[in-house]
């Protein structure tokens, strides 16, 4: 049996019957998979209600709660509650092909050396955001690689094998480290999405990673795929330039996860040295249009800033 996890927060009410609606259709057996609504702090908090089409769809269906705010919290606390070996995480703005589920459990069975594999993640034909904003869908969680599986056994790092956390399978083994990660290192819950606000990232990178620390492997499933109801303010430019702040940050506390501390890299010691690098920056993506240049110089700041945040900035001497 698979666990379906969804992490809400205050979701709304036609866009949650997309996502139920969407469970109710799945083609796999009743008794293959069960859901565990984590409402994460919702205000009212959730009601039977929110689940009644899927019990009266045979569907088991229960709802917990998590009161931290945080999806790295709602994911630790699905986690527990359950002892699956495989969760299934969805979004609350994701629709699932009605195959997904079905064709997860198929690919798990066939392929037991990859622990964490997601598909495609398309947008509804509804949503068409402005010609600027396709460079940066990939950060949203909409994302096509084609029609061939990719697979990644041992190299740490990302790669088009890596699932976003939308729609992602994780074995147990892989949720293991991921809790352990969550007890060892102090930067863990600085990752992630928190509250209404908060944009920072890489929680599905380091949930995902963890793959390859239990000697197992990430995959790219075509045969999976879901429509991304995003918010269309997520297509505004000033949410995209706090989202790639946030990725600037975000990148350098999950270096310190999985490789420790490490002296401040020389391009983010000084403003000076910054500046360079924002200028190389800026050169290396001429091609793209100016959102996404300011974009990477959003993604630098936070880099910077994330370095010098608690004291940092420690460089080699040769660098004095």
């Amino acid at each position: 049996m698979i666990a379906v996890c969804i992490c809400t927060y205050n979701p709304p009410a036609a866009r949650w019957r997309i996502v139920v609606d969407a469970l109710v259709r799945q083609s796999a057996p009743r008794d293959a998979f069960h859901v565990i609504i984590v409402d994460n702090g919702s205000t009212p908090p959730l009601g039977p209600e929110r689940i009644e089409p899927l019990l009266a769809a045979g569907i088991r269906a229960r709802i917990v709660v998590e009161p931290q705010a945080g999806l790295s919290r709602a994911r630790l606390k699905a986690i527990a509650e359950t002892d699956d070996d495989y969760i299934l995480f969805v979004d609350d703005d994701n629709e699932l092909a009605p195959d997904y589920v079905e064709n997860a459990i198929a690919f798990a069975r066939a392929h037991p050396q990859i622990g964490a594999f997601g598909g495609r993640l398309l947008l509804p034909r509804e949503l068409q955001p402005a010609e600027w904003v396709g460079p940066f869908l990939a950060s949203l969680g909409v994302r096509d690689y084609g029609p061939e599986p990719i697979i990644n056994m041992d190299q740490d790092c990302w790669g088009e094998w890596e699932p976003a956390g939308a729609g992602a399978v994780v074995h147990r083994s892989v949720l293991d480290r991921y809790v352990r990660w969550s007890k060892e290192s102090p930067d863990f819950f600085k990752l992630g999405r928190s509250g209404r606000w908060g944009l920072a990232s890489c929680d599905d990178s380091l949930m995902m990673r963890g793959a390859t620390r239990v000697g197992l492997g990430n995959a790219y499933v075509p045969a999976l795929s879901l429509r991304h109801h995003l918010n269309p303010k997520r297509f505004g430019f000033v949410y995209m330039m706090r989202l790639h702040y946030g990725y600037g940050q975000s990148f350098v506390r999950l270096d310190r996860i999985l490789y420790g501390r490490t002296p401040t890299p020389k391009e983010y010691s000084r403003p000076r040295r910054l500046w360079r690098q924002i200028k190389w920056r800026w050169l290396q993506f001429a091609a793209f249009s100016w959102q996404m240049k300011v974009a990477q110089v959003m993604t630098e700041l936070g880099r910077y800033n994330e370095y010098h945040a608690d004291g940092g900035g420690s460089v080699d001497s040769a660098d004095r």
